[in-house]
């Protein structure tokens, strides 16, 4: 935004007369020029619709629209900055509980802002069209796993863990093929046993997907895609809480693409829940 009103105070001397009122309504009140039609802010300051498309087009922009469209941007960029920067140093008069929920809500703003959308697209097609998934971790990771892998076996089918300490592993990997994909949790502490499963899986011709906290992760040399995701710690224990965010948002991004075959999976099993009376 400081780009922007140093090139209005630049440009100030070559205004008219009544693109000045609008440069004085947007230096005291840009969020009024960012949500209201040019025929507003003319009306604001008793100057025309056109004076004030012209004043934009001064400042170089194609029109007001355009114009519109960078104040917005720029307005929000600046409130998440803003929002980041009181999340980030902890309030006085909040609890210890409060501060440490609030590097969590951090940790998911973080994933809003650098996660690629294409490539979450990208995966939820590769998840849908392979013939067999994997998912193997870090033994730090294996709840995660655990979790996101029955998930996907329940409602896909054809899903299965890895695990390097049992005993079929070795057999699994021998089973791993073309059109297969493999699903890794590779958050630290990195283990060479996840790196071999990955290293086995790409020359066998799999498709390997990464969910990591940094490009800079060892995992990264094996995937086809890779998913960064920044862990929040805290007094030496990692808050997972994005990396949850982005599993549901796959997992929510699955559902809609196979609803049919979702759908009907989870009504067979409810079938079995009820058969059995599992639940109160």
């Amino acid at each position: 935004m400081q780009e922007i009103l140093r090139k209005v105070s630049g440009a100030y001397k070559d205004f008219s007369s009544g693109q000045k009122k609008v440069g004085d309504l947007f230096v005291q009140e840009p969020i009024f020029l960012a949500f209201s039609s040019a025929l507003e802010v003319g009306r604001r300051v008793n100057v025309s619709e056109s004076t004030v498309i012209r004043w934009t087009q001064k400042l170089g922009y194609k029109g007001y629209a355009e114009f519109q469209q960078v104040i917005q941007r720029k307005l929000a960029e600046e409130r998440l900055v803003q929002a980041e920067q009181e999340m980030l140093e902890p309030e006085a008069d909040q609890s210890f509980l409060e501060n440490l929920l609030d590097a969590d809500i951090l940790s998911i703003v973080k994933l809003k802002q650098s996660i690629d959308e294409e490539k979450l697209l990208q995966v939820v097609d590769m998840i849908s069209s392979a013939k067999h998934i994997y998912v193997t971790s870090n033994f730090f990771d294996f709840g995660l796993a655990h979790w996101f892998s029955g998930w996907l076996d329940m409602t896909l089918g054809h899903t299965e863990m890895i695990v390097s300490s049992e005993g079929r592993y070795y057999s699994q990997l021998a089973k791993i093929e073309e059109g297969d994909i493999v699903i890794a949790f590779a958050f630290p502490r990195y283990t060479r046993a996840l790196i071999d499963t990955l290293s086995t899986a790409k020359k066998r011709n799999a498709q390997v997907i990464v969910l990591t906290d940094s490009s800079d992760s060892p995992a990264g040399e094996y995937a086809n895609i890779l998913l960064p995701v920044a862990l929040n710690s805290n007094l030496n224990i990692d808050s997972y809480t994005a990396v949850h965010a982005l599993l549901t948002s796959i997992m929510r991004f699955v559902y809609v693409k196979e609803h049919a075959k979702v759908k009907g999976n989870l009504i067979k099993v409810e079938a079995v829940y009820k058969e059995k009376d599992i639940f109160l």
